[in-house]
This record gives structure tokens, C-alpha cells and sequence, in this order.
């Protein structure tokens, strides 16, 4: 009997107490909208669930809507044994409110509710609130084309600490990230799309929001030689995110309709530091005249620059590890020996000077992870923009680094409503369909890249031994498992 039919049968016959309690307990994750009555597990014993219906049906009694309307409610049960219900705020307009997904901030506290609503005039938003427990925040809207259909979202949250060289010392901030992820239709077919928001201590860093479109990372290889048959429409519309290895990045799992691939991405949060190091590097070439200098002084410009931009990071970054920060300057300044004068052919100092930001700052986000210019043995790395901080007369740029961990054939799926489960290293995953009271899986192969890189499907059923919230729960736990 091999290890996943013994977790099978294990599932069947199996640790009801502990899969209870991972129903509760989704550390820093999202509850999947496939088992939207999941509850989660707050501080002091409370435990929070979010429900869709009519105001009339979920607050009997209650005025101030038309009890038609359709809203989103909040159940909290104190540890105490109370039970109180909460209107989630910007769900009580005209909108149609669809399926939610719920994330607990555990460093926080703090817990946040996503979710897509529609109109008469087909437009069709993603919302964001979150709850300290006592009190709502402003609702965010993240939406990105407002004209497009979305499917319900999902939310994973991330932060970690960062100082900046323009404040005091030892003055430093914390940064949350809401790392909020759907699928979109549009004129190329069902598309995933990543919003970012920024939360510098609580307070968003910036009212503009770029959303990206994480179809455009798969690899060219993959787009030059597409999987052949057509992948789920449910799959296509089933994109999630769940928390990586490292504290201060997610995974991303998505099937690719043009490639018909299944794709896994890590979105790391390099330090905020790195980003204004990066910033300050762009505006030193961008004063140096480089490009000019090289045309009517040749080679010997470029060195003096190089040497110069080496320096420059040096006393700039002081607040970087000193030894880390020799080595990011010493590459730096290689890789604009190197690539300098045919950028400057192609695109001029701004072409220079971009690259050399966008290098440093993937440069640095290695070193973060412990593994300063060594091979990932991953896919291509990315620096996307997450937020623009205003910080006196400038800004600061918060960054996302999205690499590729992963690539293989889409599976075959059968009739139901499909839900993906990511392990932490981007590499392992379980996608899961539910019908009626059965729920089929496969597992991706271990490291397999090749076309059967899919378990067999396996069968899980729903009932008085196994509940629907434990089922998703240690699905969800069994692909964390996976490598």
C-alpha cells in the first residue's frame, strides 16, 4: 500500500480531534470559498465565520437595509460564549455579494475579509475589509478592471520590519502585505490577476494599487509548446494563495489556459531597504551622463562610473549588513561593466539605470534568503511594484519578487468545483473537486515535470465521519506536506 492510499484510508477512519482542530486553525492563510462555512480561529478563543444571505435572513429584526439585499455577515464566538454579528462593511450596497475568503493576521490579530460583488450594471468589484476584533477598517477596493467578471478571491498575508535611511536611527516600521489574487475573464480567456496592498504601520502606504497579470510569467517555453487538450473552465477560475517557506512570501497556484499548464509562483517581499537602495543607484546613473561619456571617452567611462556607483552603494546602504552589502556593490558593479554600453545602445542611461535598480534589488532579495548569487534552481525572477510610499519630498517603492517554482501539465479534472492547495516551497500541490458528498484529488508527482506528473485521483467521502471542513482542512495540510 503506497503512502497516499494509506492517507486515504486514514482520512476515512481517521483523527477527528486533529482535524477539527485544523478546520479552526489556518494560520496567516486563506479559507477557501469551496468551504466558505470553514471557521477560523482568532485570539482569546474566538472564532470567526462569514456567511452570504439577505439582511433579512442573517439580521432578523435588524433596519437600516432592504432585507433583500444581499450582504456578508460576521459571526463572532467569544471565547467567553457570547455570539455577536457584524455587518462586513461594503457589502450592504445594491451589489450581489459572492463567495468569500477569510484570512487571519496571527502576528495581529487582525482578520481579513475578501470578496467579488456584481451589479445590475454588470460591474463586478473585489472588496477588503478587515476586523481587529472589535472594530471594521476602511474597505478597500482592489479591483482592477471593473468591467470584467472575477471569481471569488483568495488573501494571504505577510509583513516584517524595514528602516529607512531618511528616518532616525533606530526608528524602523512595520509592513504588511495583502496579498489578494483572482481570476478575471477577458478578451485572451480567463486570466489571473495579483493585487498587493501595502500596510506601513496599519496605514496604507499608497491609494494607488497596480494589479498584475500572472499568466504573462509563465515561461516562453511553455507558451512555444502548449499541453495539449483543453484545460477545466472551473480550474482556469480556481487560482489560490497560501503562505511559501520564508515568512515574507506566498505561493501562487493557477492553471494557464494558453499554455495549459499548472503553474506555482513565489511572490517574496524583498526588504524595504533594498528598494530605496535600489532607488538611490537609479538616480546616481542617472546623473552620472553615462552613456555620453562612453560614446566620447570609451571604456575607461565606464569603469569610473562602475568604480563610482560601487562606492556610492557602499556609503548609502549603511544600514544593510556590511558584508552583505560588499558583495551586492562588487556584483553591481560587474554587471554594469558588463551589460552598461549595449543598454545604453538599446535604450539609452534610463535603460542603464532601471536595470541596474532592477539587479540590485533581485541581488539583495537572494542575500535575504540566504543564497547571495547562487543558482534558486527556479524559474526566472521578476521585481514587480507594489505600492509607492510618499517619505518627505519622495517616495519609496515597496517591491514584490515574483519568481517561477514550479511548471507542469494542467490535470484532468471531472464535474465539480475545483480548489488548488499549494505546498510552501511551491513545488508539491493537491487539487481537489468536490461533487455532491465525494471529493476526488491528485497529487502533483514529486519533482516530475513530465506530462503523467499527477497522482491517480483519490476519493474522500463526506458524511457523518468526515465533515466538509475537515476534508478541505487536511487537504490543505496534506499538499504542505508535499515537496
Amino acid at each position: 500500500m503506497d503512502s497516499r492510499t494509506k492517507f486515504a484510508k486514514a482520512l476515512q477512519t481517521g483523527h477527528r480531534a486533529a482535524t477539527a482542530l485544523l478546520a479552526m486553525v489556518f494560520a496567516g492563510s486563506a479559507v477557501h470559498a469551496a468551504d466558505s462555512s470553514a471557521h477560523v480561529l482568532g485570539r482569546n478563543g474566538d472564532v470567526y465565520q462569514v456567511a452570504v444571505g439577505t439582511y433579512g435572513a442573517l439580521f432578523p429584526g435588524g433596519s437600516g437595509k432592504s432585507t433583500d439585499g444581499e450582504v456578508l455577515r460576521l459571526e463572532a464566538r467569544r471565547g467567553s460564549g457570547a455570539v455577536e454579528h457584524y455587518l462586513v462593511p461594503g457589502s450592504e450596497t445594491d451589489d450581489r455579494d459572492k463567495t468569500p475568503s477569510l484570512s487571519l493576521d496571527a502576528a495581529t490579530g487582525r482578520l481579513y475579509v475578501v470578496w467579488s460583488s456584481n451589479n445590475d450594471s454588470t460591474l463586478t468589484r473585489i472588496n477588503l475589509a478587515s476586523f481587529d476584533g472589535g472594530e471594521w477598517s476602511e474597505t478597500i477596493e482592489v479591483s482592477g478592471n471593473i468591467y470584467s467578471h472575477k471569481s471569488a478571491p483568495r488573501i494571504a498575508v505577510t509583513h516584517d520590519r524595514f528602516a529607512l535611511a531618511e528616518t532616525f536611527s533606530g526608528e524602523s516600521s512595520t509592513r504588511t502585505l495583502l496579498h489578494v489574487v483572482w481570476s478575471e475573464h477577458t478578451s485572451d480567456g480567463d486570466k489571473v490577476m495579483y493585487a498587493p496592498v501595502v500596510l506601513i504601520d496599519g496605514e496604507l502606504a499608497s491609494k494607488w494599487r497596480r494589479v498584475h497579470r500572472l499568466n504573462d510569467y509563465v515561461s516562453q517555453e511553455r507558451i512555444d509548446h502548449p499541453s495539449a487538450g483543453a484545460v477545466a473552465a472551473g480550474l482556469l477560475r480556481a487560482p489560490t494563495v497560501d503562505a511559501a517557506s520564508e515568512s515574507n512570501a506566498v505561493v501562487i497556484g493557477f492553471a494557464d489556459s494558453a499554455s495549459g499548464a499548472f503553474v506555482q509562483l513565489e511572490l517574496a517581499t524583498p526588504a524595504a531597504e533594498l528598494a530605496e537602495l535600489g532607488e538611490s543607484l537609479a538616480n546616481f546613473l542617472d546623473s552620472s551622463n553615462l552613456c555620453q561619456r562612453i560614446r566620447s571617452e570609451g571604456s575607461g567611462a565606464l569603469m569610473s562610473v562602475a568604480s563610482g556607483a560601487r562606492h556610492h552603494l557602499v556609503l548609502v546602504g549603511r544600514r544593510i549588513r556590511s558584508r552583505v552589502l560588499a558583495r551586492m556593490a562588487e556584483d553591481t558593479e560587474k554587471a554594469l561593466v558588463g551589460q552598461a554600453a549595449r543598454l545604453c545602445d538599446e535604450g539609452g542611461l534610463q535603460s542603464v539605470s532601471s536595470a541596474a535598480r532592477h539587479h540590485l534589488v533581485l541581488v539583495g532579495a537572494r542575500s535575504q534568503a540566504g543564497d547571495l548569487l547562487e543558482e534558486t534552481g527556479a524559474g526566472e525572477s521578476h521585481v514587480l511594484l507594489a505600492a509607492a510610499q510618499p517619505v518627505g519630498d519622495g517616495y519609496v517603492q515597496h517591491l514584490a519578487r515574483l519568481q517561477v517554482k514550479s511548471e507542469r501539465v494542467a490535470p484532468t479534472i471531472g464535474d465539480g468545483e475545483p480548489t488548488i492547495f499549494v505546498s510552501p516551497t511551491g513545488t508539491g500541490a493537491v487539487v481537489a473537486w468536490e461533487n455532491g458528498n465525494t471529493l476526488t484529488y491528485v497529487e502533483a508527482e514529486p519533482g516530475a515535470q513530465a506530462q503523467e506528473s499527477w497522482s491517480k485521483p483519490y476519493t474522500l467521502q463526506i458524511g457523518s465521519s468526515l465533515s466538509r471542513s475537515e476534508a478541505y482542512s487536511i487537504l490543505r495540510d496534506r499538499a504542505r506536506s508535499l515537496e
